[in-house]
């Protein structure tokens, strides 16, 4: 059946019976059961891209009332059931009914479940703990919400400065992961691999490689994150650099605001530790890269990553806000990193030290030999807030630059 003539887009729900056209980009969704869903509030035209774009047809009245081809499609997004079934823009295609399991749902810092699907898209970010007012921020110029509706970005994007360590690799990272979660690009440039790769060619390199991605967003309609980390070299002003490099940089400079200004679906992020003074006043003036500071986690965004990364290893199922104060406190100079890395290894290292303790040379080699294993539930046992807060201490003294102790883990011998 020939194409009716309408809009060039409309909404799936508004289609009249007999018409026909292509779901747009955002249409379809999969859920954990690997069922197909039809969101009625996405798009509908005549336009064709691949695989991301079923065939629909309505064929009554009734709001399910839709034929759609989805053989072959590909769909990179994806949800919960309980989130699709509860909103009343969605309904499922497959027509076999789903016997469902109880389920136990594991809760994070989140407070609750998202009502709409984009809670699983926005996932990524809510491992980020950052002052809201600045997360914001990062998000609207990286243009986060209109990726999520389906919509052209309205900003150019960001460079995120401040001191090492405080979140602005990992936030790079969950963008780029919530961009693709929402069928868009993302890609990242190393800068000293592109230097490396012909010596003396920087903006050659970065040339080619932002334009691949160009070809990437005018083939799928949609837009693209670059993110470029610890680019210090790409926003300095040409003062900032030593003469013998300033022409170099310059031109790699030029590649990016050549981009920026021309491409309106290229959405950059470059993080930096370099001051802002110097950073290039025609790369961050009105309609390109915002800067925004990153700073240091504060006392209760350190208590906040406490609580979520004990839960995430399990090392405590949840300890209360004051519990979290304290341990936020034992840490006055530690940054978001230390945190995620001694969670994650608490339990396999103290596991170590009650091993090695077994054995009558304090040895972890005779141990082991000696078959001396103790399980992670009997490690978990031991566990109190008094201890861990002993172990924090003790894995301070023995960071790189401190003199390193006899003992294997965090505890002592004596200690068991």
């Amino acid at each position: 059946m020939m194409l009716e003539a309408f809009k060039k887009y409309k909404a799936i729900r508004n289609m009249d019976i007999g018409e026909e056209g292509y779901g747009q980009v955002g249409s379809i969704f999969r859920d954990e059961h690997d069922r197909l869903w039809l969101h009625l509030n996405a798009k509908v035209s005549k336009r064709y891209t691949g695989e991301l774009t079923p065939l629909i047809r309505r064929t009554g009245n009734e709001a399910n009332a839709f034929d759609v081809d989805t053989a072959n499609i590909f769909t990179p997004f994806a949800a919960r059931s309980r989130n699709l079934e509860r909103h009343g823009d969605f309904f499922c295609l497959d027509d076999a009914p789903l016997v469902q399991k109880e389920e136990k749902i594991t809760r994070t810092h989140v407070s609750q479940a998202s009502p709409t699907p984009y809670g699983e898209m926005l996932a990524p970010l809510f491992d980020i703990f950052m002052a809201p007012e600045i997360l914001n921020e990062v998000l609207i110029r990286t243009s986060v919400p209109e990726v999520l509706r389906q919509e052209k970005p309205l900003s150019s994007g960001v460079i995120l400065y401040g001191e090492g360590g405080t979140g602005k690799t990992a936030l790079q990272r969950a963008i780029a992961d919530v961009y693709e979660r929402a069928g868009a690009h993302a890609t990242e440039l190393n800068v000293a691999a592109l230097s490396e790769k012909y010596i003396g060619s920087l903006a050659h390199n970065l040339d080619a490689a932002i334009f691949e991605v160009v070809e990437k967003t005018a083939k799928s309609g949609r837009p693209a994150f670059i993110f470029l980390d610890e680019a210090t070299s790409l926003v300095m002003n040409s003062e900032s650099h030593n003469s013998s490099g300033a022409d170099y940089y310059q031109e790699a400079v030029d590649v990016l605001k050549k981009y920026i200004a021309n491409y309106p679906d290229l959405v950059f992020s470059i993080t930096t530790n370099a001051d802002p003074e110097t950073f290039d006043d025609t790369l961050i003036r009105d309609g390109r890269l915002a800067p925004i500071r990153i700073p240091a986690p504060g006392r209760s965004e350190k208590a906040a990553m406490w609580r979520f990364f004990l839960k995430k290893h399990d090392v405590f199922e949840d300890i209360g806000e004051g519990e979290a104060l304290q341990l936020a406190d034992g840490i006055p100079d530690e940054k978001g990193a230390f945190i995620s890395r001694f969670c994650k290894d608490y339990l396999a290292r103290k596991k170590l030290a009650m091993e090695t303790a077994r054995a009558a040379s304090g040895s972890l080699l005779e141990s082991l030999a000696a078959g001396h294993f103790i399980s992670l539930d009997m490690v978990k046992k031991t566990l109190s807030l008094d201890t861990l807060m002993q172990d924090i201490q003790k894995a301070l003294q023995l960071r790189p630059g401190k003199p390193v102790k006899a003992a294997v883990g965090f505890l002592k011998k004596s200690a068991i």
